[in-house]
């Protein structure tokens, strides 16, 4: 090598040495540490246990419709057949990251003919060209391995995304069912409770007849009795819109759920409840489970790796380049070494001595990682408040339940003894039309109790991280 060209590499290599400096002067956004876990709030540790929460939580309210309906869900929703397509496409570009560190290579071939002015019309020229070429950069400074991890993450990400939206479909599908049932016992109390004020009504009408009731006791039943019938079709349409968003959490259409209302109808009016109580295991579990918070550190560390990846543009990309070159004419010279050329050497690249541009990418690299590590901030900080919030909800409806069932006994003696003094002519028939009513409003709780306190415990599983890890959700939905 002439000692001109070694001078050339020389002075690139300090300028190289300088851009070192300078970048490891610049400040690089810190990762939240991972044991920075705030702490649990009084409703988390009431259900704090080392057990982990359970991955197929539906199986805990032991009906065999609602696990089939969740099954299904998460194995026929276009929802996570859309889910499937992301995760191919990020796991993609993570393999066209890998060939970014090996050598490439590439072909060019072409053919041409030509008559140049001023000759023979039958002379004409035919050649052809080929072009064979490979590179590989040599990743010196990080840039490719920074990039490749950056892929790594966006992969991980997908795949908990996908998770996310498992967690959703599971939750969405029992919150369905559990509207369902609920509006269906709902509708059977209003039924029963209009079937009940009907004979009321009619007997009545017959000791209005006989002069032993007034025009006003009539009325006064005759307005209850419809005031009932007209909940029933609220209760009816709750019914059917459940089914239709059932139909389409597990894929089919809501005109062709004739098959999901004959599975429905097997156990109809009963509303699922949980068989055991429910366990928060610990917050670093839950930082472990939810996928949000998991996309949001994924998240985080793609940035990372996105922002070395430009601080390697400080410094120069080398990469060698070979070229195998051939040309052919039609003179009747046979293939010979004059024919074939290559070349082959190192290139360097490197954006100096103006490196404006480059620190000004790098500060916007790391300005958008501060953004997303406050969004993992925030993502943790709504995660364990929303926990708190669906475990407190949980426990004050649980609670309420013991009441409302003495309030439901109470309402029916009360409904029996104002019936027992209307016939022995003791009260007047409105204190028969004020129990009646007051037991249509102690059944209707009950059941509105039940299915809330369903509810919530879906809401306070999703709220805990919901199901399983990704290998086990693809187990799953394979078999």
């Amino acid at each position: 090598m002439s000692e001109k060209l070694l001078s050339r590499y020389a002075r690139l290599m300090g300028a190289a040495a300088l851009a070192l400096i300078a970048a490891g002067c610049a400040s690089v956004p810190e990762r939240p540490a991972a044991d920075a876990v705030p702490p649990a709030g009084d409703a988390f540790r009431a259900g704090a246990s080392p057990e982990p929460v359970s991955a197929e939580w539906w199986t805990s309210f032991n009906d065999p419709v609602l696990a089939d309906l969740v099954n299904t869900s998460l194995t026929t929703s276009p929802a996570l057949r859309g889910a499937d397509f992301s995760v191919a496409e990020a796991e993609a570009f993570l393999r066209l990251a890998l060939l970014g560190t090996s050598p490439t290579a590439s072909s060019r071939a072409g053919l041409t003919a030509a008559r140049p002015t001023g000759t023979a019309a039958d002379r004409i020229n035919v050649s052809a060209t080929g072009t064979l070429a490979a590179s590989w950069e040599i990743d010196a400074f990080g840039r490719l391995a920074a990039l490749i991890e950056a892929a790594r993450f966006d992969a991980a990400t997908a795949r908990e995304l996908r998770r996310d939206i498992a967690v959703t479909l599971a939750s969405e599908t029992a919150l369905a069912y559990i509207d369902l049932r609920g509006a269906e016992v709902r509708l059977e109390v209003a039924r029963r409770n209009a079937q009940s004020q009907s004979e009321g009504l009619e007997l009545v009408q017959t000791l209005v007849e006989n002069g032993r009731a007034t025009q006003l006791d009539l009325e006064q039943a005759q307005t209850q009795y419809r005031t009932t019938l007209a909940i029933i079709p609220v209760y009816e349409g709750d019914r059917e819109a459940a089914i239709s968003r059932l139909a389409a959490l597990t894929g089919v259409p809501a005109s062709s759920a004739g098959a999901l209302v004959t599975q429905l109808a097997s156990s109809p009016g009963v509303i699922p409840a949980l068989e055991a109580p429910m366990t928060a295991s610990t917050p670093e579990d839950l930082l472990r489970r939810r996928p949000d918070i998991r996309v949001a550190e994924g998240q985080i560390g793609a940035a990372l790796a996105i922002g070395e990846a430009a601080r390697a543009d400080l410094f120069p990309r080398i990469t060698l380049n070979a070229n195998l070159l051939g040309l052919l004419r039609n003179t009747g010279v046979a293939l010979s070494d004059e024919s074939i050329g290559f070349d082959f050497g190192p290139a360097i690249s490197w954006a100096g001595p103006d490196l404006r541009g480059v620190y000004a990418n790098i500060e916007a690299t790391d300005a958008r990682t501060g953004q997303i590590i406050a969004n993992y901030e925030t993502t943790v900080l709504d995660a364990l408040a929303d926990a708190e919030t669906a475990l407190t909800n949980l426990a004050s409806e649980s609670r309420r339940s013991a009441d409302l069932d003495a309030a439901l006994t109470s309402a029916r003696r009360a409904l029996d003894l104002a019936r027992l003094r209307y016939q022995e002519g003791l009260d007047s028939y409105l204190n028969v039309l004020d129990a009646q009513r007051s037991l249509l409003d102690a059944e209707d709780r009950v059941a509105v109790n039940r299915a809330e306190t369903a509810r919530r415990a879906v809401r306070a599983y999703r709220s805990l991280g919901g199901i399983w890890t990704n290998e086990e959700l693809a187990a799953f939905r394979a078999g």
